[in-house]
């Protein structure tokens, strides 16, 4: 089977007032900590970072470039939120025959590469067309999409966009149990802050 991934790290950072994808991670960009943990899944065929320009330019990557084993894509400049990262990774992944793709949030670096592993392990159990996953406080990130669904997750707008899907397709979606707290994302100052602190 081909799975691909992509980060989504195109955002804004509207709400934190700086690009939270350059924050300072573990001696390493932020962007850059999560990137390389997805790249550890060795499950994985092929992954695509996207990146705003601005950001790229500040890590000194161009687009096509590498960051870790990740091909950098910029955005659609919609205004769109996630959705148009969405449209841009799989535009990108689109020569590559997947057979499905995990979407990771470029500003959670609580994901570990053994919970993206387990995600892969139950699709390709059961094949279900949406798996996610059920931590001790909620359904979260990372999401896989078989590629059957790859023309609705590429028409969907807005923010959030991934979930109407899971919402829309909520009797197939697979859930894969993990006893733990969901992983922060880093929205605020105040969130990087409680992250830096608990290490």
């Amino acid at each position: 089977m081909r799975i691909g991934a992509i980060v989504l790290a195109g955002g804004r950072s509207e709400r934190f007032g700086r690009p939270k994808q350059l924050l300072p991670w573990h001696g390493q960009p932020l962007v850059e900590a999560v990137v390389q943990e997805v790249c550890r899944v060795r499950s994985l065929t092929v992954v695509a970072v996207v990146l705003r320009r601005d950001v790229a330019e500040r890590l000194g990557v161009r687009e096509g470039a590498r960051l870790a084993c990740a091909q950098v894509v910029f955005p659609e400049e919609t205004g769109e939120g996630c959705a148009a990262s969405y449209r841009r990774g799989l535009a990108v992944l689109a020569g590559e025959e997947l057979d499905a793709v995990v979407v990771v949030l470029g500003d959670q670096p609580g994901m570990r590469a053994e919970t993206i592993e387990r995600v892969v392990a139950e699709w390709e159990r059961t094949r279900a067309p949406i798996v996610a996953v059920r931590y001790r406080d909620g359904e979260g990130h990372p999401l896989l999409f078989a590629a059957s669904l790859f023309a609705e997750l590429g028409a969907l707008r807005g923010e959030k966009a991934a979930w109407k899907l899971v919402d829309r397709y909520r009797s197939l979606v697979h859930l894969v149990e993990a006893d733990a707290v969901m992983p922060r994302d880093i929205d605020t100052p105040e969130d990087y802050e409680a992250l830096v602190r608990s290490g």
